[in-house]
């Protein structure tokens, strides 16, 4: 009959079990930390092209559509017709 040592001993784990769990620990965390950084690197492009219009809206330029892409239409393809 196993003594309760011997029972806990198979539970805990050894170093090789608590440096996978590390490693995987710390590859959850770098791709979060990617996510984040090319999620903050899209909005500040967002953000920048919403500011140029604008600035071109508050002087009062009559050529501002040419900083508007024009919108894609639902079927994916844009369109070619005006």
């Amino acid at each position: 009959m196993p003594t309760r040592y011997e029972n806990e001993e198979y539970l805990e784990q050894d170093e090789d079990e608590r440096e996978a769990a590390r490693r995987r620990t710390a590859l959850i965390a770098l791709m979060v930390t990617a996510g984040l950084v090319m999620a903050g690197l899209f909005l500040v492009e967002r953000l920048r092209e919403v500011s140029a219009v604008q600035d071109c809206l508050l002087t009062r330029a009559p050529n501002c559509n040419d900083l508007v892409k024009p919108p894609i239409p639902a079927g994916g393809a844009p369109s070619t017709t005006r």
